[in-house]
């Protein structure tokens, strides 16, 4: 499911405006290095995608509900190469609008898959050219499988994968592999990876009680955070080819980490992820990073930034969205403006990694998906 703020939300009409950099909140204490970068952003009625140029200093958007019919309440969105993927239901069936993020290309396969009771759909990725759906099968059951569907032609196979599981969470797909985090019949974590080309499972590894996060590192490798408990973790890395276990190093972080895909990213062997901040709090998340061989994390003052924001631009701010840009060195954190509803705007907010707020971005919509580099 979306891990936008606006899903389930009623919002009014966004007056679209046009986009340039405010630069009232670059601090001079630091060089403004900002990165070309992507994004999907959104209001109640459209979808938009943005594009921003360094060296131009301004971005193009593109209003993609108006263009390919994207729905403003689709699903989820998920990222292929350059390629996100967007899903949405309606009448029965599922559709899927895919667009290219860097040169515009789109395609959609529009009711590719109808609900039957035979099945209950609990999450769906893609490859380049084939859609995955993992579900409980039949319905009303526990039992997990993963369809693998053609849409140029919908011819389909089926394997299951493990029975009365307890939960089964977003999946993540790289270069041929389809990588899947559940919770089995007696509530141990497992990862199932999938190879897309086969169509057959791999490998299926086994956590126990530890909490594994999943990711793709630097050099294109799978990565899992496994989150022992009081504050012990280890970071394993797998050959994306092979399977062959690389390294594994223990290390102590004082956070908790959701089971599935990561929120955030590896470089080298520093950790950049999404800090969740203990409720209540002003602000529910900001940019953290944990560096392996020295043990040491930093917490961005997020609460302080937002603060900042808030001040220079007179109204009050929810964040939205998060990314690292590891060639600029800084976050890039989406927001929007929660005061005017009825003219919904947002924009994006570039932070070094010492904390310190270079510069904001006002945007006609809000950002809720950087696409990654």
């Amino acid at each position: 499911m979306r891990s936008s703020l606006f899903l389930g939300c009623c919002l009014l009409l966004l007056t679209i405006g046009s986009c340039s950099k405010d630069n009232a909140s670059v601090m001079e204490e630091e060089e403004v290095v900002l990165p070309d970068f992507r994004l999907i952003g959104e209001n109640t009625d459209n979808v938009y995608r943005f594009s921003y140029d360094r060296i131009a200093g301004s971005g193009t958007e593109t209003n993609l509900t108006q263009s390919l019919g994207v729905d403003p309440l689709y699903l989820t969105l998920r990222q292929v190469e350059d390629v996100v993927s967007f899903y949405s239901f309606s009448s029965g069936s599922f559709s899927l609008v895919q667009v290219n993020t860097f040169t515009g290309q789109s395609v959609a396969y529009p009711d590719f898959y109808t609900v039957t009771d035979e099945r209950s759909i609990t999450w769906g990725a893609n490859s380049e050219d084939l859609i995955f759906l993992g579900n409980y099968s039949p319905k009303g059951s526990r039992d997990f499988e993963i369809r693998t569907l053609d849409p140029s032609d919908g011819s389909f196979t089926d394997l299951p994968i493990a029975l009365n599981i307890q939960q089964a969470y977003a999946p993540l797909y790289y270069r041929q592999r389809l990588m899947f985090t559940y919770r089995d019949e007696a509530g141990s974590y497992k990862i199932g990876i999938f190879d897309s080309e086969s169509r057959t499972l791999l490998l299926t590894l086994d956590f126990g009680q530890g909490i594994p996060n999943i990711l793709i590192d630097d050099v294109g490798n799978i990565g899992i955070l496994v989150g022992l408990g009081n504050s012990i973790f280890t970071y394993q890395v797998y050959d994306i080819e092979m399977l062959d276990q690389l390294s594994e190093i223990p290390f102590t972080l004082d956070v908790f980490l959701p089971p599935g895909p990561l929120q955030g990213t590896v470089f080298g062997s520093t950790l950049y992820y999404t800090n969740n901040l203990a409720q209540p709090s002003e602000v529910p998340f900001g940019p953290a990073y944990f560096d392996f061989g020295t043990n040491t994390n930093v917490e961005i003052d997020i609460l302080g930034i937002v603060q900042q924001v808030e001040s220079d631009t007179g109204s009050n701010i929810d964040l939205t969205a998060i990314r690292y840009y590891d060639d600029a060195e800084v976050f890039l954190v989406g927001y929007a403006n929660a005061d005017f509803q009825n003219d919904l705007n947002g924009g994006v907010l570039v932070i070094s990694k010492t904390g310190q707020l270079l510069d904001r971005i006002p945007l006609s919509f809000v950002p809720t998906y950087f696409v990654e580099p």
